[in-house]
């Protein structure tokens, strides 16, 4: 029986190849894109083995190798056309224009040690709508036609110089970093070693590397069979990230030195767990808002609602920070908020987006304008000097975050402070996989503000006071949380970001050195995918 990705090639007496595909098979996008993926590779099965029967049928008749039929066939021949290009001791980021896949290929590039630059390659905006596959047919065809090997750009691709000299590893993390990517590794004849963060919506082929968290390989790498069939790919254990306690310490210090955040914020030394928790009524809680997607959706006034208790119940102060997806009626319910509570040392809100005024302004506190910041708009706008993004993170005894972005979740887990999930119920696919394996390990809890203060427990008061009131005490309440006991808290992701990277890219650096050398992978590099 016929399977979807086969296709049957017939030539014509015109000696052009056309396609007839069994429609009974293809029932979907992901069908036909298997289709249109496996369509290249058997055209030039077939194409090969008519040309070699034609190149003898024209010389049996004397006609030499420059007949009409053979020089229109050559053009359709689908054989590389591209040689293995000499690299240089560098590493290119294919920037996807968002800010946690930048960071993400930011962090990895850092661990390779090599002089790094980002490069914004996409497709034109008329081209962007269409699905990765058929994306991925438009390259080969353009490769086909186009035989001449130049530096720029093909016309589907908009964006920075792709020219030689080609770096020793291309990196991207995003959909839309992918079309320079594989640009790159082609012009490159393959020189450029090339690493994908994230499920690809293409076979694993097309990359030398892909890296895949806990919650895609369940999900997405499950669903295209064994797993085992699946040989470039390495699971990660989180997002890589570089936070850890000495980047907060100096995000801390900056933050303060440059006014980024009202210094009501700011305690006079770093507190340790015992003291902040013998502060019930000044904890400081960090909100990190995201932006609906496919997987997520978001309940704007539920979300206020339940920030809301946080400062009029359980006496919080609250800073909060918004990202690069959040939508604008989200911002407008946090203002509206944030208004009626009239008290600037109990809510700080900080918008990346945010136009700047003047410095003497104190009302624009830490905000960054997008026209200012050096670099490609993106990652560069949220990692620079004037985010105190970082510093939120190390000045907060506890860490909201909103259900739709695993990368803030997994920066707030790096910390090694209690993170809460709000808006987790709302989580569809991978998202709910992935937050339930968070809870089920103890790093995270579901964001459940109580309506009634709680006590603190016993380890944050004094012995006297415990004794007199122990009946009213629990040591495993959580007021932010639902109610009842805890188990304590799991922090094995603290601190794990920069080893994570260093460690992905000594594998990086095994599997480039072996492809040069024509040497076999070591077993423990080959067999490893964790």
């Amino acid at each position: 029986m016929e399977t979807i990705a086969q296709a049957a090639i017939k030539i014509t007496a015109q000696g052009r190849p056309t396609y007839s595909i069994n429609r009974r098979h293809c029932y979907g996008i992901k069908q036909w894109a298997t289709v249109l993926t496996s369509i290249p590779r058997t055209h030039n099965l077939t194409l090969q083995q008519h040309l070699s029967k034609s190149h003898y049928a024209t010389t049996a008749r004397g006609g030499g190798g420059g007949t009409r039929h053979e020089k229109v066939a050559g053009k359709m021949r689908m054989a590389p056309r591209t040689t293995y290009q000499p690299t240089t001791a560098s590493t290119w980021i294919i920037s996807d224009g968002s800010v946690s896949a930048d960071k993400e290929a930011v962090n990895l590039a850092k661990g390779l040690s090599l002089p790094w630059q980002i490069k914004r390659v996409q497709w034109r905006k008329g081209l962007q709508w269409l699905p990765i596959p058929f994306k991925k047919l438009i390259m080969d065809y353009h490769h086909v036609v186009n035989r001449k090997q130049t530096d720029r750009l093909p016309w589907f691709l908009t964006g920075d110089s792709l020219a030689a000299p080609y770096p020793s590893y291309v990196i991207g993390a995003g959909a839309r970093a992918i079309p320079g990517i594989l640009q790159v590794s082609r012009m490159s004849g393959k020189a450029s070693f090339s690493s994908y963060i994230h499920f690809p919506a293409l076979p694993f082929i097309h990359f030398d590397q892909v890296f895949l968290q806990r919650h895609e390989v369940v999900v997405q790498l499950a669903a295209l069979g064994l797993m085992k069939d699946q040989k470039n790919y390495f699971r990660i254990n989180s997002t890589i990230n570089s936070i850890t306690s000495k980047s907060l310490q100096l995000a801390r210090t900056r933050a303060l030195d440059n006014n980024l955040i009202p210094k009501s914020f700011f305690r006079n030394n770093t507190p340790s767990a015992s003291s902040l928790c013998s502060m019930p009524t000044d904890t400081i809680v960090t909100v990190l808002i995201g932006g609906p997607n496919e997987d997520c959706s978001h309940h704007t006034d539920r979300m206020v609602h339940r920030l809301a208790r946080l400062v009029d119940i359980q006496n919080c102060r609250v800073m909060i920070t918004f990202s690069q997806r959040t939508a604008d009626n989200t911002k407008q319910a946090i203002a509206k908020w944030q208004k009626e509570v009239q008290d600037d040392d109990k809510i700080f809100v900080y918008d990346p987006r945010a136009p700047m005024a003047s410095p003497q302004d104190s009302v624009t506190l830490g905000q960054v304008s997008w026209s200012n910041v050096p670099g490609p708009k993106g990652v560069m706008g949220f990692v620079n000097d004037r985010n105190p993004y970082e510093a939120m993170l190390a000045l907060a005894d506890k860490i909201v975050v909103t259900a739709d972005s695993v990368a803030m979740a997994n920066e707030a887990l790096a910390t090694g402070k209690p993170v809460y999930i709000l808006g987790g119920e709302l989580a569809r696919g991978k998202l709910k996989v992935f937050h339930r394996y968070l809870t089920d390990l103890n790093m995270t809890r579901a964001f459940r503000p109580g309506r009634i203060p709680i006590l603190p427990p016993i380890s944050s008061i004094s012995r006297t006071d415990a004794i007199k009131n122990r009946s009213q005490v629990n040591d495993t309440a959580d007021p932010l949380s639902y109610p009842g006991d805890h188990p304590p808290w799991n922090n094995t992701l603290e601190g794990k970001g920069p080893e994570e990277a260093k460690r992905l890219a000594e594998r990086l650096v095994v599997l480039r050195e072996c492809r040069l050398a024509g040497k076999r992978v070591p077993a423990h590099v080959a067999d490893a995918t964790c």
